[in-house]
């Protein structure tokens, strides 16, 4: 029997021998099942890289304080947002796909104003007349959703609306048994925290005295607990829908 070795954590099954005519048994094989990922699949091994950083500290690894620990709680929250980044765009794309396909039901009023200003006439003419509006409008969706950030309480809202989510928000606050406002504050706090981290290297630019601003253990671990816990209940919600 031979082996074979897989990349991605695919499954292995093996197949039953199969005799032959003259009786003879064919040798056994065994065949990868690729799984695919789902979004939540690929946010939940993102998220995992965020909370490993956190996990490099503890308590017999020196103070929280340490510069090197600290880096890791910046780098967990920029994980942690561009994992949540990822997710909202997947699921949006995908969504989006299986409307149109589904050519029994008209398409929602904000979807269909999106489509019309992604796609001119003349790219629509074309599309129809070689038979493959599907593949037009999927590529043109990924092209202008690939220069756009899916981060953030009002971009979220209004992706999820497109697909035809009213008030996501709403519908989390009330699965995860908390305040909308609170909710939306949290997230909004943690966003704003990445993008200084991310583009001003966690330093206060706008002051006269710029200096680099405090982060500790506990604000890096409430955002990825935070970022998980909104993106399960946003999963369950979208599965079943």
């Amino acid at each position: 029997m031979i082996k074979k070795e897989t990349k991605g954590g695919g499954r292995l099954t093996k197949k039953n021998s199969i005799s032959t005519q003259t009786g003879e048994n064919t040798s056994s094989e065994l065949t990868e099942i690729s799984d695919k990922l789902t979004p939540y699949d690929i946010f939940e091994r993102c998220i995992k890289r965020a909370q490993n950083l956190i996990d490099f500290h503890s308590d017999d690894k020196g103070s929280e304080k340490e510069e090197h620990f600290c880096d890791a709680y910046r780098a967990a929250i920029v994980l942690s947002i561009s994992a949540l980044d990822a997710f909202i765009r997947s699921i949006v794309t995908e969504k989006i796909n299986n409307i149109l396909l589904d050519n029994t039901k008209e398409l929602p009023d904000k979807l269909s104003g999106y489509l019309k200003n992604l796609l001119n006439q003349d790219k629509l003419l074309l599309a129809a007349r070689k038979y493959n509006l599907h593949e037009v409008v999927d590529k043109h969706i990924k092209e202008d959703f690939g220069t756009k950030s899916f981060q953030g309480e009002w971009k979220i809202k209004t992706f999820m609306e497109l697909v035809g989510y009213q008030n996501i928000f709403k519908q989390v606050s009330e699965k995860a048994d908390i305040s909308e406002t609170n909710l939306m504050k949290k997230l909004e706090t943690y966003t704003q925290r990445r993008h200084v981290i991310a583009h001003s290297g966690d330093y206060d630019l706008n002051n006269t005295e710029q200096k680099e601003n405090d982060i500790t253990k506990k604000f890096a671990q409430d955002c990825v607990d935070l970022v998980s816990k909104f993106t399960k209940h946003v999963n369950e919600i979208y599965q079943k829908k």
